[in-house]
């Protein structure tokens, strides 16, 4: 079949949705629609109770999720029979691509192996561990993919037990949901069970046919979703559907083409029905492009009295190697054949990337120069050069679902040269991490910095680091150096074609991106402490309470609620966090005053940099420093300012207000050699941590 490549117009993006919203409105029309009379049921007596189970908090508070820590399992319900579940709503804070990291699971009247076995994304509809809205019949993604509801019905006899795993590296901050059920007096004694499995194949290769299901007992396949993310250019689609009944050597149901199968034309582009749809196609069809494509067979159901077997080529005759996954739906009689193990968490997500910390991701735009190639990243103002230079995507890509950029030399020999120009915003020490993707034509190359030298104004070049970048298949890899002085203002560093494998094509240098962090970030860990105070609101960070007056430790005040309160000694976390919500009560539309003294050996102009949630105040000597009335969380280094310190103790005092929720700051001056002190009195000096 041709495929049209024709991109959809925003506008026509709309028309989907507003066709969908014209479809939606029918059924008020057509209350037979799909099989079931689910307007008309609702003029009928309803046979059972609704129950429903959720993480609300069982304390009264408004702590209503759960957390999960890496490799544990949460059980979200024990439900006894005759129920069925009716709907299953979540939505999940954890880090990025969880919807494949965590896996849910339903288990039917006492089973040892589950029925409902995938990666949470994947079963409510999305695939590649991303999320994106959806509107089908069955599934409904809303809040940018973050809300996940289901509808499939899921009827039990005896006993119902719902989990999720978190096979992430990190703990699932927060894990909303509700399973509402209805109790029934009893199920038809032919009844099936509701079933859902995930499958992947990375790649797809050989003659035989992607599998979505192969099930064995008697019931009925009632659709799937199917996601691809590409290796090779071009169409992925064209593969004929095959399904295969009840042990037949011939499929009874037997395709045109995968596009035609997922009911749309001419290719695939975003949009959703109530039983097909696409909520993800990039339609550059490159290397690392991605597809979510869903079929629910709900007016067409296929029944099965023995066996049934899914199927769908990939590529026209399977005549391509793309990265296949799925979920397949179907309800059947139990026993049901035991799933396959599924693959470990990296296995499912081998070209999802977090981004590093500070990872500046280009937006590579061509900038006209002579002699040379130049791209730069308006936004941050990273540039690279090189005598020339081509720029495509690479097959990794981030939380949102966007593929990192690559630029890549072109004809590179022995000695060509890249140059890397990039700004920071303070002269400190940084770990700056360069990554680049390795590939049949990358070859080996030197990273390079100017060295400064007196008798020289271009300077000598010093070699940080080499890369070695020849790999069979495209890989992304990262070069740190770590303790790199840089001067506030533009940097540059070089890199230098040497050289490559004997089994390399070429000797290219591959760019992707780069992230800069401080190497160390010395934090002021310790801090004299006094509150709370009233603040009813953000203006109230410039209401002026005793501790701006006058500097005395051995005072009482009066703070919130008239309680007395006076100075202390806090420390900070781990991570160089004073943890004020844990620290202070009550902690709710309040604040207070931190102090501390920085020993300087000269008079100098020196940065602070700190990070509070939510709005701070700063004075340095007495001074007014620096105010910003933020309602925000808490991040190292959100805000910087310059001061002028003095030879010898520096007082530095901060005000931190209130909202509601977390509460605390980061606070630090950069100091590259480590020559400022810190203490609580200035007595006595000590060392940042």
């Amino acid at each position: 079949m041709r495929n049209d490549r024709t991109p959809i117009t925003p506008g026509q993006r709309r028309t989907v949705r507003w066709g969908l919203a014209a479809v939606l409105l029918s059924l008020c029309y057509l209350p037979h629609v799909a099989g079931q009379d689910i307007l008309g049921k609702l003029g009928e007596k309803q046979n059972y109770r609704s129950k429903r189970i959720s993480s609300y908090d069982r304390t009264g508070g408004n702590r209503d999720s759960v957390s999960i820590e890496p490799g544990k399992t949460a059980i979200l319900a024990e439900i006894k029979g005759p129920a069925a579940i009716h709907h299953i709503w979540v939505t999940i804070a954890a880090e990025a691509f969880y919807g494949r990291k965590i896996v849910l699971r339903v288990y039917w009247d006492g089973e040892d192996v589950p029925s409902v076995e995938a990666p949470i994304g994947d079963f409510f509809g999305v695939g590649h561990g991303l999320n994106r809205d959806l509107a089908s019949l069955p599934i409904a993604c809303s809040s940018e993919g973050r809300a996940r509801n289901c509808y499939w019905y899921m009827p039990f006899r005896w006993s119902c037990r719902v989990t999720v795993t978190n096979e992430g590296q990190r703990p699932v901050d927060a894990f909303y949901y509700y399973i509402d059920y209805r109790e029934l007096d009893g199920l038809r004694p032919d009844a099936p069970y509701f079933h859902a499995q995930y499958r992947q194949e990375f790649p797809c290769v050989g003659q035989k046919n992607y599998v979505i299901l192969d099930a064995a007992g008697a019931g009925h396949y009632v659709g799937c979703n199917l996601s691809v993310l590409q290796r090779t250019m071009g169409w992925w689609g064209e593969g004929d559907d095959m399904i295969y009944v009840d042990g037949e050597a011939t499929p009874s149901l037997h395709g045109t083409g995968s596009e035609d199968y997922f009911s749309d034309a001419w290719g695939m582009r975003e949009g959703e029905r109530l039983f097909y749809g696409c909520p993800l196609q990039e339609e550059d069809f490159q290397p690392g492009s991605k597809a979510t494509v869903y079929r629910f067979h709900i007016p067409d159901p296929v029944p099965f009295k023995k066996s049934i077997r899914v199927t769908i080529e990939h590529g026209h005759g399977n005549d391509r190697s793309d990265y296949y996954s799925s979920v397949a739906y179907w309800y059947q009689t139990e026993p049901h054949v035991p799933y396959p193990a599924l693959p470990a968490e990296d296995k499912r997500l081998p070209f999802a990337l977090e981004s590093p910390e500070n990872f500046i991701f280009p937006r590579w735009e061509e900038v006209k120069a002579e002699n040379q190639a130049v791209f730069e990243d308006r936004a941050s103002g990273l540039r690279l050069s090189a005598p020339r230079l081509m720029q495509s995507l690479t097959s990794y890509y981030n939380a949102a679902g966007v593929r990192y950029p690559l630029l890549r030399t072109d004809g590179a020999a022995v000695g060509t040269q890249a140059g890397l120009r990039f700004s920071v915003e303070t002269l400190d020490l940084y770990s700056v991490g360069l990554y680049f993707l390795k590939a049949p034509t990358s070859g080996n190359f030197h990273i390079l910095k100017r060295r400064s030298a007196p008798d020289n104004p271009e300077g000598t070049f010093e070699v940080l680091g080499t890369f070695e970048g020849y790999s069979r298949e495209g890989q992304l890899s990262a070069v740190t150096l770590k303790d790199i002085l840089l001067d506030a203002g533009p940097n540059s560093l070089f890199f230098q074609a040497a050289g490559k494998d004997e089994k390399a094509a070429g000797q290219e240098i591959a760019f992707v991106g780069m992230s800069l962090n401080p190497s160390s970030r010395r934090f002021i860990l310790e801090w004299n402490l006094i509150g709370p105070f009233q603040a009813a609101d953000m203006t109230d960070l410039q209401t002026v309470y005793p501790p701006e007056k006058e500097t005395d430790f051995a005072k009482k005040y009066k703070g919130k609620n008239e309680a007395e309160v006076g100075w202390r000694t806090v420390q900070a976390d781990a991570t160089g966090y004073i943890r004020l919500d844990s620290l202070v009560q009550p902690n709710e539309q309040v604040l207070v005053y931190g102090l501390v003294y920085v020993l300087s050996p000269d008079d100098r102009r020196a940065t602070v940099l700190l990070g509070s949630d939510d709005g701070i105040r700063v004075w340095v000597n007495d001074e007014l420093a620096y105010t910003n009335p933020s309602y925000r969380g808490a991040e190292p280094d959100q805000d910087r300012f310059s001061v002028n310190l003095k030879k010898g103790w520096n007082k530095v005092q901060i005000k931190v207000l209130q909202g509601a929720g977390g509460w605390g700051y980061y606070f630090r001056l950069s100091d590259p050699k480590g020559e400022l002190r810190w203490s609580l009195r200035p007595e006595e000096a000590k060392k940042p941590g």
